[in-house]
């Protein structure tokens, strides 16, 4: 949060929230944007809402540890959320809901509402002014359908007989270093070492084994694959021009322990239906560490958007 000290000079009173600190700690801190709020300012009634003199006003220094500078919900490096605190509702370090002392177990449809009203509260509170575009259809946020439930059984999605592995150890699924979906990113690609120079110049140094994951690296099969699993489609049928959006995604358990699901963002194709546009996939699920302790990402669900 920040304020201006002189009206006169484009000096700026810039106070890091506990969040910065943390970020900054970790070597995360990437500012991307910025807002401005009037939460500071007062108006004077009697005129047509015109800001008052603030000569004679004593402004204080920026508040910079607020339970509404934390808009999103975060994790650490563990995997756990870090604490957030709603309108008599917050959630502990360790995923619990509670409602002031009490830990509201087996209240799923409670955490729920928590999750779905917490990050327009906290956006709320910060009174950001925003600009409303007079030549915008649509102004507001509403998507076609607002629940999904799909039906896990026997044989459904995982099916035996086209040879779909139904159950699987940690220690024989590929590690995050190996996994498909980051199959993108040059990291993590099979980059075998090859001479640079002389007659064996851009031959590999020697026979080295290539234990990357091969299934789904061809993004036409991978497409044909969750072509056949349960699906739904959800439309945004009102959305801004800009049509930014934050998701997130979360597991609730029946003892309201929350979870945020980790994220592997594919990257961009070209639609199958329509090569005009792009389809943007990403796997949600979790990460647990095997024996070795190298991490494993479980997918649990696979979103696309287009």
């Amino acid at each position: 949060m920040a304020g201006i000290l002189d009206p006169k000079s484009r000096i700026m009173d810039v106070v890091l929230t506990q969040q910065g600190r943390r970020q900054i700690a970790s070597g995360r801190m990437k500012i991307e944007y910025a807002t401005f709020t009037d939460l500071g300012a007062s108006y004077d009634a009697t005129t047509d809402g015109s800001i008052e003199d603030p000569s004679s006003k004593i402004y204080l220094e920026a508040l910079g540890d607020v339970s509404a500078d934390m808009i999103t919900f975060e994790t650490d490096d563990s995997g756990y959320l870090r604490p957030f605190t709603g309108d008599g509702i917050a959630v502990s370090a360790g995923g619990n809901l509670l409602s002031g002392s009490t830990n509201l177990v087996g209240s799923i449809s409670q955490a729920s509402d928590f999750l779905l009203q917490s990050i327009t509260q906290s956006l709320g509170w910060n009174q950001i002014i925003g600009t409303n575009d007079p030549l915008a259809e649509t102004t507001g946020f509403q998507v076609s359908q607002p629940s999904i439930t799909f039906n896990v059984r026997d044989g459904f999605p995982f099916d035996s007989s086209r040879g779909d592995v139904e159950w699987a150890t940690l220690d024989s699924i590929e590690s995050l270093q190996n996994d498909m979906r980051l199959s993108n990113l040059p990291n993590f690609k099979y980059l075998p070492p090859v001479n640079s120079a002389g007659a064996l110049a851009g031959k590999t140094l020697a026979n080295y084994p290539d234990y990357n994951e091969k299934s789904d690296t061809d993004r036409i099969a991978m497409q044909s694959r969750l072509s056949q699993l349960e699906s739904a489609e959800i439309t945004f049928l009102e959305a801004s021009s800009e049509n930014n959006f934050i998701m997130q995604a979360f597991e609730i358990g029946t003892d309201s322990l929350i979870n945020k699901l980790d994220a592997i963002d594919y990257g961009y194709r070209s639609s199958l239906t329509d090569p005009q546009k792009l389809v943007r996939t990403i796997f949600l699920g979790k990460i647990y560490f095997d024996s070795s302790n190298d991490p494993t990402f479980i997918n649990m669900f696979t979103l696309e958007l287009e």
